[in-house]
């Protein structure tokens, strides 16, 4: 097994609430309560980083919970990355400056890249993108997924292949790679979709999407494509429930 995994415990906002959708559908929502002591119960527990994103302001294109992701940044004292309602080299400015250690663009990156590369280039290694694809079965038939922007309620004109290597000469952080049919679901990653991005990327991988439990970590940490693995798991709704412990999952991701 490869080491140096990171675990990123997620902690989604809509509405002010700290929240878990089930495959990015809002209305099948479940309440987690406040996003900030959320926040701050994964770091007692042994978090060495967050993955916070604004489900508002993915949604409209406007941050809608700032307040609330600078006070996760402010207290928690951690590495914290952050997505959702950052489209323009203002807001990731804006973010930076706030103190949080990476922001992620996602709808921007597929409907503007000419923007997002001189983002990037503006601020080197301090942005990532997200990549949010449906099906993994065109991975197994030569094919590639497709992609959704604008909360993943519209689907995107570029398809996952063409815009991994769009980026691969870019310098981003890392490629934050989602699995809409199982995000939310504690029904495994998808391991396909995994090694296919991990063939073409010339960049980290965060995988997201899907994590279950420990075993899963597991087998992720133990996967290589041509040398890569994969560089972090974002995992939300296992966490916030219980049925991945994360005292646990720090150990087996970093240990």
């Amino acid at each position: 097994m490869s080491s140096g995994m990171k675990l990123y415990p997620a902690v989604d906002i809509h509405g002010g609430t700290a929240v878990r959708l089930f495959k990015g559908e809002y209305a099948k929502v479940t309440d987690f309560g406040d996003p900030v002591e959320l926040a701050l119960g994964y770091v007692s527990r042994g978090a060495r980083r967050l993955h916070v994103v604004d489900l508002d302001g993915a949604r409209t294109g406007s941050p809608a919970n700032r307040e609330a992701v600078v006070e996760i940044t402010r207290k928690c004292g951690v590495p914290v990355q952050v997505g959702g309602g950052i489209r323009t080299a203002d807001d990731v400015e804006w973010m930076l400056s706030a103190g949080v250690a990476r922001a992620v663009l996602g709808t921007t990156a597929l409907l503007d890249p000419a923007a997002t590369i001189e983002v990037a280039r503006s601020f080197p290694g301090s942005v990532a993108i997200s990549l949010d694809y449906k099906g993994n079965a065109a991975c197994l038939e030569g094919g590639t997924p497709s992609l959704c922007v604008s909360g993943w309620e519209e689907d995107a004109s570029v398809d996952l292949r063409e815009a991994v290597e769009m980026y691969n000469e870019v310098p981003l952080a890392a490629l934050v790679v989602t699995a809409i049919d199982r995000d939310g679901t504690m029904e495994g990653p998808d391991t396909v979709g995994l090694r296919y991005v991990l063939e073409v990327s010339g960049h980290p991988v965060i995988l997201a999407g899907g994590v279950r439990d420990v075993s899963d970590l597991k087998d992720l940490a133990a996967i290589s494509v041509g040398g890569k693995g994969v560089a972090g798991v974002i995992s939300g709704r296992a966490i916030a429930n219980g049925s991945l412990s994360l005292e646990e999952a720090v150990k087996v991701c970093e240990e």
